[in-house]
């Protein structure tokens, strides 16, 4: 009975381990893949460090980053490559799918890359710099840009043994090859068709970890696909172009009403919260700061035309702003950032009539006579003392306590009968009686 006892605790452990380590069955080693597939953004570089992380936590042999980017942030791009190089890991770096792309920023995470491969009918190249902002730069500015980003690029080229020339090129004249053209010239390493593929070339060549060669068969890997964490998809989902101006017209939306109506609370806390996270978005991302003016400039015009009647005059002109500041918010040589004009103008048609509608009712009820002083006579109606100092102080009538004065010095005591002689705004006139 004891040794049936052991045989089950033993056959129990056994399936639970198996039923752990069974993705692992029949492989000698483990590669991570991470995806980063759209622009390079500090978005992406958390992504890479925290797949770089792992891999060197947790024994991988590798770390595969599946690209199609069409470029991106110079700063990111140059942390990333800096990452890149100083893992512990070798990073292999592949173009994938078909119809993929490594441009602008992209280049570079190729370049630095210990493994460079790319799939067939995939293009790299386009990796001059652009400005932010829309702004001119001398060409003092922009030589020091070209010289930096040459200085990186040819470093990086030439310690992974590529081809220096093409990558200089692909910087100073923006030159793009496809795949196939990229191997004859030694921009990449390999070209592979499939996954399986690209292991069993890896395999043959061997990948070198911790200083000791690795060769193996493609069925002796196992692929870990790294799932990002909630930090990059909150950053990922802040970053998104249209994300950031829905946000920032949020924002403003919110803070226009709470000041149209104060004590609303709801929409002054909703509203800043919106402005801050869409101004630090748009901090981050190639923003034009006339695009800012612009749609900042839509509101103030809505807000004359409720004040001063122009018969849609100003209307016009904040419609006008709100579509020309969407459409310039961000820099034209960043294509990828742009919002789809089939966006913007729902979104500025649909803010402007809720806007306008929301401006027109507050300030309607604003301009209504108020019920308690057209209850209230000028010469008929009286009220009682509070508490009265020489020429001020305040009285109570039909339960309510009013700020009053008077127009010379009275000398009046609690509880005594005033006489109401006219009333401004929130503020009584009185007269004893």
């Amino acid at each position: 009975m004891k040794l049936f006892k052991l045989c089950f605790a033993a056959a129990i452990v056994f399936m639970f381990f198996n039923l752990v380590f069974a993705e692992n069955d029949g492989y000698k080693h483990r590669i991570l893949k991470v995806d980063i597939d759209g622009p390079i953004t500090p978005a992406t570089e958390e992504l890479l460090q925290g797949s770089i992380a792992r891999a060197q936590d947790e024994d991988f042999i590798a770390l595969m980053i599946r690209l199609d980017t069409p470029g991106g942030l110079a700063e990111s791009m140059r942390n990333m490559v800096k990452d890149i190089l100083n893992s512990e890991v070798p990073v292999i770096v592949w173009v994938d799918p078909p119809g993929a792309r490594a441009t602008s920023a992209g280049v570079f995470l190729v370049a630095a890359s210990d493994h460079a491969v790319m799939s067939p009918m995939t293009t790299i190249g386009s990796a001059s710099p652009v400005t932010m902002g829309g702004e001119e730069q001398d060409e003092t500015m922009a030589a020091k840009i070209i010289n930096e980003m040459l200085s990186l690029v040819r470093s990086v080229a030439k310690d992974k043994d590529r081809n220096i020339e093409w990558y200089e090129r692909a910087v100073t004249e923006a030159a793009n090859i496809y795949a196939e053209e990229a191997l004859q010239k030694r921009v990449i390493d390999h070209i592979a068709v499939s996954e399986e593929d690209l292991l069993s070339q890896l395999g043959k060549k061997g990948i070198y970890v911790a200083g000791e060669e690795i060769t193996f068969d493609s069925q002796d890997i196992y692929i870990v696909q790294f799932e990002p964490g909630i930090k990059y998809k909150i950053l990922s989902w802040l970053l998104h172009p249209q994300i950031a101006y829905l946000l920032f017209l949020a924002g403003m939306a919110g803070l226009f009403f709470e000041l149209s109506n104060p004590g609303a609370i709801f929409p002054g806390v909703i509203g800043s919260m919106c402005l801050v996270m869409g101004l630090y978005s748009l901090a981050v991302l190639p923003t034009n700061i006339a695009g800012i003016l612009l749609l900042i400039l839509g509101f103030i015009f809505i807000i004359l035309e409720v004040n001063m009647p122009t018969f849609g005059l100003l209307t016009t002109a904040a419609i006008a702003s709100f579509f020309f500041g969407s459409l310039f918010l961000f820099d034209a040589e960043h294509p990828y950032f742009q919002i789809p004009t089939m966006t913007i103008i729902p979104v500025v048609l649909i803010m402007t009539v809720v806007l306008l509608g929301l401006a027109y009712l507050i300030g309607r009820s604003q301009m209504a006579p108020k019920t308690h002083q057209t209850g209230l006579p000028d010469n008929t109606s009286t009220a009682k003392v509070v508490n009265w100092t020489g020429t001020h102080g305040q009285v109570k009538i039909r339960g309510e306590i009013w700020r009053a004065q008077s127009r010379e010095y009275v000398s009046l005591q609690p509880g005594q009968d005033v006489q109401i002689e006219q009333i401004e705004g929130l503020t009584i006139y009185i007269k004893p009686v």
